[in-house]
């Protein structure tokens, strides 16, 4: 099941999977629409055809529209492949995985493609033979539905060029990445304490000499089945996750080490895994919130400078930590029902999602003060969520447990304060981010700009 997740996965980062899919139902329909008229013909009945045409006007109307697609299919590619690169340069190459996944851009190519390959197959077929007015041998239905397909294909070329442009602007590519990790946070960080027992310390390993799988290849761990890890070792084995979803892995690299009476299944156990060329966000959501710090940075560089667009990442990064915040993330230690221990050696807690959120942004921001007051009222937006969350917002940790995520904010908070104070500001910039500290409560009233009062 891992391996047909991947492999969908890949199909839809594909521009080539669903033109194809149209170039088929395109050659299926022009067969039908072949073996139909030629059944009119030979019964001489009355086919209520919607064109009346001749065999040279039919010839002619499909070799133009035939000329016309494949040059606008080319003109198509050309759009796609600058789009790409102007995505990879402006923003980070990490985004061009949404662009190659825009299932509408792939629909608009296959029906290109698709209405060439309609009207090549169908010209190929059209007799030569008999009068030019004779209308019995014009494929007057064939040029009928090849007109209609054409029109559609001018439509869907408008419609790509909007959709392209539109496509292309910074706020529409942060939204995407917002909701494709938003979503899959609610897909992964769901409460499983029904399904196993989950364990508050990690045991000690057991001893005797262990069996350690390996990575037969190089390449990101895209996903990972728990499920199949524990049926493939006997009941009562001890597991230790050594590389996890998100890492790059080169071969021999160690995946699981088992402990155990009997010798667990490692062809079995390497079927858990899913390694691919490219990290995706299937399991990943670290790498959703690694899009955006790496289109933030890029804004924040100095060939860039758009403070602006850097903006609009924190506010959305803000809005992907509301959702992990809220929820208790998967445990690192969890017991099946037939006694196998599974332990993840790294897992992201709360605190680290933080960091990856703002941290690298914090320290490029430096040198803008308004970066900076934007990350402390982002912040501030989450602490104030945090204290209004309990166990009726769907989450089964303690109070202490909901402090602690109260806590990574305001560290995160202070290093904020920190930083504006070893970057060189003038007074009055210094003054403005202390009073917006104060304000929103990361500095209590009266501590003057020195620093004072901060630490991690």
């Amino acid at each position: 099941m891992i391996r047909l997740r991947a492999l969908r996965d890949r199909f839809r980062g594909s521009l080539f999977y669903v033109p194809s899919l149209f170039v088929t139902m395109a050659a299926a329909l022009a067969w039908g629409v072949i073996r139909f008229e030629s059944g009119a013909v030979s019964s001489g009945g009355s086919r209520g055809l919607l064109l009346s045409v001749t065999v040279a006007s039919a010839r002619s109307i499909l070799g133009t529209i035939a000329g016309a697609t494949i040059t606008v299919a080319g003109i198509v590619f050309s759009v796609t492949v600058v789009s790409v690169q102007l995505a990879s340069t402006q923003f980070t190459p990490r985004v061009l995985r949404g662009f190659l996944r825009d299932r509408f851009q792939q629909n608009i190519i296959g029906i290109i493609v698709g209405t060439f390959t309609y009207c090549t197959l169908v010209l190929a077929t059209i007799r030569v033979t008999g009068s030019d007015s004779d209308e019995a041998a014009s494929p007057s239905l064939s040029v009928t539905i090849a007109i209609v397909l054409a029109v559609a294909s001018i439509l869907g070329i408008v419609a790509f060029i909007d959709h392209s442009a539109r496509s292309m602007q910074v706020g529409h590519i942060i939204r995407r990445v917002t909701a494709e990790t938003r979503e899959r946070i609610a897909v992964l960080y769901v409460d499983r304490s029904d399904d196993d027992c989950i364990l508050d310390e990690i045991p000690p390993e057991p001893d005797g000499e262990p069996t350690v799988v390996r990575a037969w290849e190089d390449g990101w761990i895209q996903q990972l089945s728990e499920r199949v890890l524990c049926e493939a070792t006997a009941p009562g084995s001890y597991l230790r996750v050594d590389s996890g979803v998100g890492a790059f892995v080169v071969e021999d690299t160690p995946l699981v080490t088992v402990w155990g009476d009997d010798a667990p299944d490692i062809a079995r156990m390497r079927e858990a895994f899913a390694i691919g060329a490219e990290r995706t966000m299937q399991q990943d959501v670290m790498f959703g919130i690694r899009q955006l710090v790496d289109i933030g940075l890029r804004a924040l560089s100095t060939g860039v400078n758009d403070p602006t667009t850097a903006y609009e990442v924190i506010v959305h990064l803000g809005s992907i930590l509301s959702d992990v915040l809220r929820r208790d993330l998967p445990p690192r230690v969890r017991n099946d029902p037939e006694g196998r221990t599974l332990v993840l050696s790294e897992r992201h807690d709360h605190e680290a999602h933080v960091k990856r959120a703002f941290g690298q942004l914090r320290i490029a921001g430096a040198g803008q003060p308004a970066v900076l007051i934007r990350l402390l009222r982002t912040l501030h937006l989450l602490d104030e969520l945090m204290r209004e969350v309990g166990p009726e917002d769907g989450s089964r940790s303690a109070a202490g447990d909901l402090t602690s995520r109260r806590d990574a904010i305001r560290r995160q908070a202070d290093l904020v304060i920190a930083t504006a104070e070893h970057a060189g500001y003038i007074e009055a910039d210094l003054e403005e981010i202390h009073r917006e500290a104060r304000d929103l409560g990361f500095l209590p009233p009266g501590v003057p700009a020195t620093g004072a009062g901060h630490g991690d």
